[in-house]
């Protein structure tokens, strides 16, 4: 004689249907633990108080992976033409100087107050970081809740590519180079104007 079980449900079913309920339990307990964390205000959001540790290095992670996942499949051009980092010298000296420095100029005071703080792009430390294909990515999308703007919008190919190529040579510039292009831009925008 057989028996027919419950419902139609055998011993190992209710078990794994046991599991899964446990598990959504779980998840949608912590979902309304982290929108309960989050609407108390517990949280300092203050660009003055530092991210716990734990905040820190998920945000690090997930930035870091993003930047790499999407700039995966970016092909760079030739970036050895000196007449591309020319013409981008104006676009960094103008905007990206003003967070990032330069050599001989230190970032505005503004920067200072950002959080998380903007790199310098006179050590070395983020061409060591990211690659060109990851630094072109920043440049032209940004990075969301850093003061990091999207240049895309703005900005042509050249002028993106122009700008990888600079930043990435912009460690090995010293304090003199950087100024003669300073007054070398500056005479031929007075030139341009004049013409007009």
């Amino acid at each position: 004689m057989t028996v027919l079980p419950l419902f139609g449900v055998g011993e190992d079913q209710r078990g794994n249907m046991k599991y899964i309920l446990t598990v959504l339990i779980t998840l949608a307990m912590l979902g309304v633990g982290a929108l309960l964390f989050a609407w108390s205000g517990v949280y300092n959001i203050a660009a003055t108080e530092p991210h716990w540790g734990v905040t820190l290095f998920f945000i690090d992670m997930l930035r870091d992976r993003s930047i790499s996942a999407h700039a995966n499949d970016i092909r760079v051009p030739g970036l050895d033409d000196a007449k591309l980092m020319q013409e981008a010298f104006s676009h960094y000296h103008e905007m990206c100087r003003l967070c990032h420095g330069a050599p001989g100029y230190q970032s505005q005071e503004f920067a200072k107050g950002l959080y998380p703080h903007p790199p310098s792009m006179t050590s070395g430390h983020i061409q060591k970081k990211l690659n060109k294909r990851e630094t072109y990515w920043v440049v032209k999308h940004g990075i969301k809740l850093t003061g990091m703007p999207a240049f895309g919008p703005t900005h042509n190919e050249d002028q993106l590519w122009g700008l990888v190529a600079l930043v990435r040579e912009i460690p090995n510039k010293t304090p003199e180079e950087y100024r003669r292009q300073v007054e070398a831009m500056r005479s031929k925008g007075e030139e341009a104007r004049k013409e007009h």
